[in-house]
């Protein structure tokens, strides 16, 4: 037989982590794969880590209960000084939307903490984030499970270059701009952060080839120098590789193998000195097939990170944070309510746009643009708790677009809402010459119960005021309307019997000569 490794011109996953420069390196496979400077080399103390893990994982009575453990994420997107060249609020989504996919069926779900991406604008550390860790460190969520995308990590040699990496000293977690969507590399990297090895752990440097390591492989101890070559029968397992006995034995095949895609049949017969045949677990999330359809954790590999996340070193992760939102949405159920989809605002420089809150969402993604496709000349693009937000200083006469992505703690897969539109008026807002700490309104409840007058809160430190109190539907029509006397003085509750409204969005409008105050409400 040949050897197993020929020349091949295909990206595939190539980990490195030096104690030096730890980083977890994917390399792109040139002339062969020894030009590759690349292996991931834990320290003992990782090593501990793991065997911990495991004694605790069998004595772990959360993993019996079946509940579901939340971990803070946060992620941090690197761009250019300018602010350029970083991943956006649309990509985090779609990661998260495939990262709790994949870990939701082991009862692993994972939220954004602050519900807020962190952008940092640096040249160094976007061309390298390896090189970088001073500005990394700065930026570092010290309750969260970090991860940085970065145009670049590190590099590789030979041509390689890194897709992710999990980094040992800081404990986080870097990956390449480009990787933000795929299925595999974020979730290796976090095995890895919950202590996790690779499968073929020793054979990173020196995958299988038949004419080194031979066929049977005799060898007792794996290319890397220190750890036992693990056998079919099992009988190893505890001490050799990845530790972990629900994962077969794999000497790296992996590596380079081009067979549909990077995760076709592995129809090559390997055999281990007692003469067992080798079966790879091809799609398990810690080794090197790519492309695999349905990666995989075994049992006990979650239960190894589950005890990781249990442990008193990362209490940090758990303590502090209450229950998440959850459940699935459905972005169709969301309808424009102010502006009416299509028609003209009332004003131009102050424009409140309002829609129908979706089941289960606890906020959104908003995105407002002067064009229909959206992506260029963005007005607004931001993460917004409840449902509403006012746009200001817009031009006069003008289309916008608007859409919102509902979202809560867990859940981010759901679609965007319709795009909607609205034309504004050629009508200013009045000027305020009283300033919103000088005189505020916010209702009393809102939404407001059904069968009662709805109530503001006025806090009027700006003097004696004859004000006029307006509401009006979402269609412009006035229902309410009178004139009051508001003394100077905090914290005053005025009805505006309004009589009974119909389930709906509404809204209140408080004017005098020297201001004007708009709030939206809903009856429900």
């Amino acid at each position: 037989m040949s050897k197993f490794f020929t020349q091949i011109g295909i990206l595939i996953a190539v980990f490195a982590l030096t104690l030096t420069s730890p980083a977890l390196t994917f390399g792109q496979v040139v002339a062969d794969h020894d030009h590759h400077h690349c292996g991931y080399h834990p320290g003992p103390e990782e090593i501990e880590r793991l065997e911990t893990n495991l004694r605790m994982a069998e004595n772990l009575e959360f993993r019996r209960s079946g509940s579901t453990i939340y971990v803070p994420i946060k992620f941090h997107s690197i761009n250019r000084l300018d602010g350029t060249g970083g991943v956006r609020e649309p990509d985090i989504i779609n990661q998260m939307c495939i990262l709790n996919e994949a870990f939701g069926h082991y009862n692993i779900q994972f939220f954004l903490k602050d519900r807020s991406i962190n952008y940092i604008n640096n040249n160094a550390a976007f061309n390298n984030a390896s090189l970088a860790t001073a500005i990394l460190s700065g930026a570092r969520d010290n309750r969260a499970l970090n991860v940085f995308f970065a145009q670049n990590t590190t590099s590789g040699g030979g041509g390689g270059f890194t897709l992710g990496y999990y980094d040992i000293p800081n404990d986080w977690v870097v990956v390449r701009n480009d990787q933000v969507n795929s299925t595999f590399v974020l979730a290796h990297e976090i095995g890895h952060f919950f202590s996790l090895q690779h499968t073929f752990f020793g054979w990173e440097q020196e995958p299988w080839d038949e004419d080194i390591h031979g066929n049977p492989v005799t060898q007792v101890i794996a290319p890397g120098g220190f750890n036992q070559v693990e056998l079919v029968d099992g009988s190893n397992c505890t001490n050799a590789a990845d530790r972990i006995c629900d994962t077969p034995p794999d000497y790296n095949f992996g590596f380079g193998w081009s067979a549909g895609g990077g995760c076709g049949p592995f129809n090559i017969e390997v055999y281990d000195r007692n003469e067992d045949l080798i079966e790879p677990m091809q799609n398990n999330y810690m080794g090197y097939f790519l492309n695999c359809p349905d990666y995989e954790f075994t049992p006990t590999q979650i239960d190894v990170m589950v005890a990781d996340f249990m442990s008193s070193s990362r209490s940090h992760l758990r303590e502090g944070f209450g229950t998440p939102s959850t459940g699935v949405i459905d972005a169709g159920e969301i309808v424009a309510l102010n502006p009416i989809n299509g028609e003209e605002s009332d004003f131009h420089d102050e424009v409140t746009l309002v829609w129908e809150a979706a089941e289960n969402a606890t906020y959104y993604y908003l995105e407002v643009s002067e064009l229909p496709f959206f992506g260029l000349n963005m007005v607004v693009e931001k993460f917004v708790d409840g449902t509403s937000y006012t746009l200001t200083n817009l031009d006069e006469l003008e289309f916008y677009y608007w859409r919102v992505r509902p979202l809560n703690d867990t859940y981010y897969c759901a679609d965007r809402s319709p795009t909607f539109s609205f034309i504004t008026s050629d009508v200013g807002v009045s000027v305020d010459e009283i300033s919103e700490s000088e005189f505020s309104m916010r209702l009393h409840q809102n939404p407001v119960p059904s069968g009662t007058d709805p109530s503001v809160i006025i806090n009027n430190e700006y003097g004696v005021q004859d004000v006029r109190m307006e509401v009006f539907s979402v269609d412009g029509k006035m229902l309410m309307s009178r004139e009051k006397n508001i003394p100077m003085g905090p914290h005053q509750r005025i009805h505006l019997h309004t009589g009974v409204l119909d389930a709906g969005m509404y809204y209140i409008r408080m004017a005098s000569d020297k201001m004007q105050r708009v709030e939206p409400f809903i009856v429900h």
